[in-house]
């Protein structure tokens, strides 16, 4: 990265670019909140906002209770008990797999609903009808994945840190590997917790191999399991949070859009006794969905999203209709109707909010604006938020005056005194008109609010620069790594930090080795690029 303040990013958002995003500069933190479903570095507010909006830094969730599967980590956050007694709308209803929800429940098969394709149908209903022994499927019809990576992935930093600065510091350096954890979900939740996710997904392949699905044994036929293809989930998001785009591209390409039918409970009459439905999350199709995106395809990812809103559109129409999802004629209760169409209404909210960045990702901005106008009409929606969001796509777009008018409703709407999201906008507005004075006022305010949040005092040491005063600017960045070093050290403020001492002498490199001393210390894992900004 150069010096020019322009490259300068900002947690305006969790996404992929600012050509992807609502931001007001050229970086980003990447995270894999936009696959919705894995959220190991799920930003702090309502999942229920699309992307595009979000304004949090990252922090790892905490399991709701210590009983909790591994993969509620993982998984999206359900509603509360209160908010399903009162019957409102779920925008980020659960998919993770409960081993605590009895098998062939109401909730299991409204989850688990979905249409096959007619030819997928159409084997499920030979499987589930012949007599034991005697079904033998198309080899095409099987999926059958497999572990790619042929060696377990290293701890990158510590290899950063032995060649750039010293080995005996290297040997200093503790973090978790596969081999320190219990090998189940428990240790895998354990390594999740650490930050280790290059560690987790060794874990994942030493899992998958007791289903013979490990190494070496893609292209090879085995039975699927919810637990599994919630490994499956975990492994492939962990490989996009690490930005190993190609392999989990490469992992994921057996699983197509997940429309097998030995994806299906069906297929599998002897195991689950003819219950219906899938057997992969829905947050699992809609990271499937996303992944293209991460690869440079947003138009693949967007046809594939768009597919599974039809699908989505007439499994409500079925509901409405008196029928089941998947448009079989069976009896279900007005109570359970109603949850079913709670449900999959939010579901199809997701996916919406994933359309948004997509449709940024392409620059497609017209489509990213019917679609949040779209999403502001919804009832239950969060409309100041989706405005919020809304003005800060004006805003990359220059229109400084419609993202005024959609951040003035968004106040009205949430009345009161202004909020953390509400002095954000100002502040965003205020640097859209160069007022960076009054643009640092306003993050200043909300860093009172959040003392130690990295966005706030990441766009601080922002306006500072732009406003001429370098030092000052590093001083803040710096004061956000040394409040809380493990929020602090993250690869948008890191880029910054890397670029302000680019910028104020030709000796950075030693400031920036003591990052990478930071970073040893405090973190489990790094992405790449950032380890090659430091040494670099």
């Amino acid at each position: 990265m150069s010096g020019n303040p322009s490259q300068l990013s900002q947690y305006f958002s969790s996404g992929k670019s600012s050509e992807a995003q609502v931001t007001y500069t050229n970086e980003l933190n990447e995270a894999i909140t936009s696959i919705g479903s894995l959220q190991l570095g799920r930003n702090e507010q309502s999942s229920s906002e699309p992307e595009v909006c979000r304004i949090f830094s990252e922090t790892l969730p905490q399991p709701k209770d210590p009983s909790a599967a591994f993969f509620d980590l993982i998984g999206n956050p359900s509603r509360t008990t209160e908010q399903e007694s009162a019957g409102e709308m779920s925008f980020a209803p659960d998919d993770g797999y409960s081993p605590r929800v009895a098998v062939g429940s109401e909730a299991d098969r409204r989850r688990d609903a979905w249409i096959p394709s007619e030819r997928t149908r159409k084997c499920l209903i030979s499987a589930s009808t012949a007599a034991p022994g005697t079904f033998f499927p198309e080899r095409e019809l099987l999926t059958m994945p497999g572990v790619l990576l042929e060696e377990e992935l290293g701890d990158n930093i510590t290899d950063a840190v032995t060649t750039y600065i010293s080995e005996a510091e290297a040997a200093q350096r503790r973090v978790l590997a596969a081999a320190d954890v219990t090998q189940d979900e428990r240790g895998l939740r354990e390594l999740v917790q650490a930050g280790a996710y290059r560690s987790a997904i060794n874990l994942t392949a030493r899992l998958l191999t007791i289903y013979g699905q490990g190494i070496g044994r893609s292209g090879h036929p085995s039975k699927h399991s919810p637990h599994s293809l919630q490994l499956w989930f975990t492994r492939i998001a962990l490989l996009i949070k690490t930005k190993e785009y190609q392999v989990a591209q490469a992992e994921a390409e057996p699983f197509g859009q997940l429309d097998k039918p030995d994806l299906f409970y069906q297929f599998y009459p002897e195991m689950y006794g003819g219950r219906p439905g899938s057997i992969a999350s829905f947050s699992f199709r809609l990271l499937l969905a996303e992944l293209p995106m991460h690869c440079g395809k947003a138009k693949d990812s967007l046809t594939k999203l768009f597919n599974m809103l039809a699908t989505v559109k007439q499994m409500l129409r079925n509901l409405k209709e008196g029928l089941c999802e998947d448009g079989n004629p069976m009896e279900i209760s007005e109570s359970d109707r109603n949850d079913s169409v709670r449900l999959w209404t939010g579901r199809e909210t997701r996916i919406l909010h994933s359309i948004v960045n997509c449709a940024l990702a392409l620059k497609d901005y017209v489509l990213a604006m019917d679609i949040l106008g779209q999403l502001c009409e919804r009832d239950g929606a969060p409309r100041h938020t989706l405005l919020s969001a809304l003005g800060r796509l004006h805003l990359q777009l220059g229109d400084v005056s419609g993202a005024e008018v959609c951040f003035n409703e968004a106040s009205e709407i949430r009345g009161g005194a202004p909020d953390l999201r509400e002095l954000v906008d100002r502040g965003l507005l205020a640097m859209a008109q160069n007022s960076f004075g009054d643009a640092y006022k306003f993050f200043h305010q909300a860093s009172v609010l959040e003392p130690s949040n990295v966005m706030i005092l990441n766009n601080m040491g922002v306006c500072l620069l732009y406003g001429g005063d370098l030092k000052e600017a590093i001083a803040v960045l710096e004061s956000a790594i040394q409040q809380n070093p493990i929020q602090g050290l993250q690869e948008s403020l890191l880029l910054n930090l890397c670029t302000l001492y680019d910028m104020e002498s030709s000796k950075g490199r030693r400031k920036k080795f003591a990052l990478l001393r930071q970073l040893s210390r405090y973190q489990a894992d790094a992405p790449t690029a950032i380890l090659e900004k430091l040494y670099g």
